[in-house]
């Protein structure tokens, strides 16, 4: 059976995941002591303050059912470890996550609700442990039906050239916010934790660089519950997780329009390996918030079950401008996608908001394996920017009823050992 070899792609991810920093936190512990079913805001915040001022080490919150009434602030040189066992489900009512904190919302730079879990500019920090954290978005659902007023004012914002500092939202607003975020933080690990029931994103690194992800499971079916969403951040691995989403499982994005060319931050040297995506809208995306651009991607080693819409999604739109290069992606097994394949798409939805399209180029994925797609691809550059320096090789799809649902401006696309429906394909022919 034909398989293309892919050492070389493997040795150049393990140079991007050997020079990645993991966080230097002192052996020493603080143990919180908290009472089942008791609010732990204010003992476990003041015990991670306590553990930064004398220099950093582990806190450590023990088995048991705890409640949350407002966001968690890590702190440097901290490790949280939720012990097997804990549960920590938080408030669901929106007042309790206010004031407002520095973010990015749909690719634009805003004041908005904080995170549940919540850091800003510290260095070598740590979410570890078996315990999972409930996002309790009981409230916070109503919210996606209100939410249009102020996101599309969210969209005009850098047009306007108004200030992050007046870019407030929050109360009022209804915009929710990601249950997890690190904001430009450096030496970063979370490992083991399961997550559950998220208002929006689940874990939203921002601007962080040095970032490793292990062994999480991402467990939440709401309308905009991505998984991760890896958003301007440089030297990142994610790796032996497990996902559930309503939306993207895995994510990479750099901000939208003209704010997310002005911050000017793409993803950079991102590896992801070893996951599954049980049941998710999409399964591995960039975009469709990619105006910063993308390059030095390696995606690998991947299941993905049952992916309602598109398993490999390239998404963006007119106004967006980006570059996205360097992407490789290889050794996946597809067990249905529910609508592509394979998806490479330059009008995600049908908005003009600029003249600025993205440019797809220096991308191959390889022993990719899709037992069933709705469509086979959709393949789709743009009139300024063909796909160029696009292979295919050895992707099967054994089952779709399209082929191939979209193509155009293809540009320099290649196909090599591609087949669907048992018939080898030739890029010429679809």
């Amino acid at each position: 059976m034909y398989k293309v070899s892919t050492a070389d792609l493997r040795r150049s991810a393990e140079k991007i995941v050997s020079g990645i920093q993991l966080p230097e936190i002192p052996q020493r512990e603080f143990r919180i002591d908290v009472a089942d079913f008791s609010d732990i805001e204010e003992v476990l915040n003041k015990a991670l303050q306590t553990c930064s001022a004398a220099g950093g080490g582990k806190v450590i919150v023990p088995s048991g059912r705890y409640r949350c009434n407002g966001p968690v602030k890590m702190q440097s040189f901290t490790e949280l470890h939720l012990e097997e066992g804990c549960f920590i489900k938080f408030s669901h009512e929106p007042s309790r996550f206010l004031p407002p904190v520095p973010t990015r919302w749909g690719g634009v730079e805003i004041i908005n609700y904080s995170p549940m879990v919540y850091a800003d500019g510290i260095t070598d920090t740590a979410l570890t442990g078996k315990g999972v954290l409930c996002g309790s978005s009981e409230k916070w659902r109503s919210f996606a039906e209100l939410q249009t007023p102020a996101r599309s004012r969210s969209h005009t914002l850098e047009t306007q050239h108004i200030p992050l500092e007046e870019r407030v939202f929050g109360e009022g607003t209804f915009m929710r916010p990601s249950m997890i975020q690190f904001r430009r933080c450096e030496r970063v690990l979370i490992d083991g934790i399961t997550c559950i029931d998220a208002p929006l994103w689940m874990l939203h690194p921002l601007y962080c660089s040095h970032l490793t992800i292990r062994n999480v499971c991402m467990d939440s079916m709401f309308v905009c519950n991505d998984g991760i969403d890896v958003d301007s951040c440089n030297n990142v691995l994610i790796e032996k997780s497990h996902f559930r989403n309503g939306d993207d499982a895995i994510v990479l994005k750099s901000g939208r329009d003209a704010d997310g060319r002005r911050v000017g931050l793409p993803c950079k040297n991102i590896v992801v390996r070893e996951c599954v995506f049980h049941e998710c809208l999409h399964g591995f995306a960039i975009g469709s918030e990619l105006s910063g651009g993308a390059e030095s991607v390696y995606v690998y080693d991947i299941l993905m079950e049952d992916i309602f819409r598109q398993a490999i999604s390239f998404k963006s739109c007119p106004g967006r401008g980006g570059v996205i290069k360097d992407i490789h992606i290889a050794d996946i097994e597809i067990v249905k996608a529910g609508d592509h394949a394979v998806s490479i798409v330059s009008e995600y939805v049908d908005k003009y908001t600029g003249d600025e399209r993205t440019c797809y180029k220096d991308i191959e994925l390889l022993n990719v394996h899709c037992h069933y797609a709705e469509n086979g691809f959709v393949l789709e550059g743009s009139e300024a920017f063909p796909l160029e320096n696009v292979l295919f090789d050895n992707v099967v799809v054994d089952i779709a009823p399209v082929v191939c649902d979209g193509k155009k401006f293809i540009g320099s696309l290649e196909f090599r050992h591609v087949s669907v429906n048992g018939e080898e394909i030739k890029c010429s022919l679809i």
